[in-house]
């Protein structure tokens, strides 16, 4: 590996990522022809209503069980230790988020140590974690909503649309940071080659890269 860079994300990780950023955008396409005639006409990429009905569910199911099934079986450490890593909170990730909207917006912050992932990459997974939850449990009682309460029903549809647009806004933040902002889109590097450079780990996931580089020195 070139001394200038340092992994952050293993095969594994980079193909669950990409799977579920590719059955996102299938479903945030297929979802408007479901949701409203309005979008029929995106129907022909899929080739039909009904079959861009049938797609996104297929999209769905690889959505909320697919990546996390490649993840388990494929690398499960790396899944156990991502659970870990961002269910664990200090103070400094307190700090982090106050600060971090004079970053996010282009400002100079007074940003503290983060680790592997930082508050912000810690919150987007949790949204990610959570949203997605919501839009499983309602998206399964949709498809079978010949099995499911009416009054649980005619709650299903709004949740879930709400629920998708939160998801929308969570990831085209996600987006920004990660290809657009001119502090933090080197991360994007990580999802396509595994690795970042090591002046952007140290700067944005000091503790983080402490740990490695003493496990590299003691190797």
């Amino acid at each position: 590996m070139n001394n200038d860079r340092i992994k952050r994300f293993s095969l594994v990780e980079r193909i669950s990522h990409w799977m579920h950023t590719v059955s996102f955008f299938i479903l945030v396409l297929t979802g408007l022809v479901v949701l409203t005639p309005k979008f029929h006409f995106l129907a022909s990429l899929f080739g039909g209503v009904q079959e861009t009905r049938i797609i996104h569910r297929v999209a769905g199911v690889m959505f909320s069980f697919g990546t996390v099934l490649l993840f388990m079986i494929g690398d499960n450490p790396a899944f156990v230790r991502w659970i870990k890593d961002i269910t664990t909170w200090g103070k400094e990730d307190v700090a982090f988020l106050k600060e971090f909207p004079k970053e996010f917006f282009g400002g100079h912050a007074n940003l503290p140590e983060q680790g592997r992932f930082n508050s912000g990459e810690k919150v987007n997974s949790l949204l990610i974690l959570i949203d997605g939850g919501i839009l499983t449990i309602t998206g399964f009682m949709m498809w079978y909503a010949e099995s499911i309460p009416l009054g649980l029903i005619r709650w299903a549809y709004p949740v879930h649309d709400l629920a998708a647009f939160i998801m929308i806004a969570v990831i085209v933040a996600h987006m920004y940071l990660g290809l657009l902002h001119p502090g933090s889109k080197e991360a994007i590097n990580g999802m396509l080659s595994g690795t970042v450079s090591r002046s952007f780990a140290k700067l944005h996931h000091a503790k983080w890269y402490r740990e490695v580089t003493q496990k590299e020195k003691s190797k």
